[in-house]
């Protein structure tokens, strides 16, 4: 090899398994590690939702604002859903445990629908405590302790058991001031 050959041959040695390893790497990223965080930040929206919108009634608030609520939840259980549809391996995934499992992910969207549908008669603490249990949001224990059904088929979750014995109020009441919890 000449002088000018065994440089140029080096370099590309170096350049073209790099620039692959880079192309790979940003494939996975956009295409499999961002909807699968996308899923994620989905689960928390509606566990926000769980405590924020734990209040509605149609008796104390506004109509503009239950039809607020109702298509934001509506809006959640439909970004769940499309969650299933964008990650690729699906199956897979819910296997590994790496995303919610098909049968918890259908019944949390159905689960948000009648909770949407009914923000306007009331009656939604069923639908909010069935989405507490099959989300496993920590520490929003809404139903009795002998009512959980606790099942290891399930996907992402903290899984602290030492908080199964407080409710979310007991949880916020720690986090204040001694003044004001009083």
């Amino acid at each position: 090899m000449t002088d000018v050959v065994k440089p140029l041959f080096t370099t590309l040695a170096t350049i073209v398994p790099a620039t692959l390893i880079y192309v790979i790497g940003q494939i996975l990223t956009r295409f499999v590690l961002d909807p699968i965080q996308e899923q994620a930040r989905t689960v928390g929206r509606i566990a926000f939702v769980l405590l924020a919108d734990a209040d509605l009634h149609p008796e104390t608030h506004k109509t503009e604002r239950l039809e607020e609520a109702s298509r934001g939840l509506r809006e959640l259980a439909a970004q769940l859903r499309a969650s299933r549809r964008v990650i690729p391996a699906y199956p897979l995934l819910a296997f590994l445990r790496v995303v919610i499992n098909k049968r918890v992910l259908l019944e949390s969207a159905a689960a948000l629908v009648h909770w949407s549908n009914a923000v306007y008669q009331g009656e939604t603490q069923a639908y909010r405590d069935r989405l507490a249990i099959l989300l496993k949001v920590p520490g929003l224990d809404l139903t009795p302790r002998a009512q959980r059904p606790y099942s290891d088929d399930d996907d992402l979750t903290d899984d602290d058991r030492s908080m199964d014995d407080r409710n979310i109020c007991a949880l916020l009441a720690q986090d204040t001031p001694r003044s004001m919890a009083a």
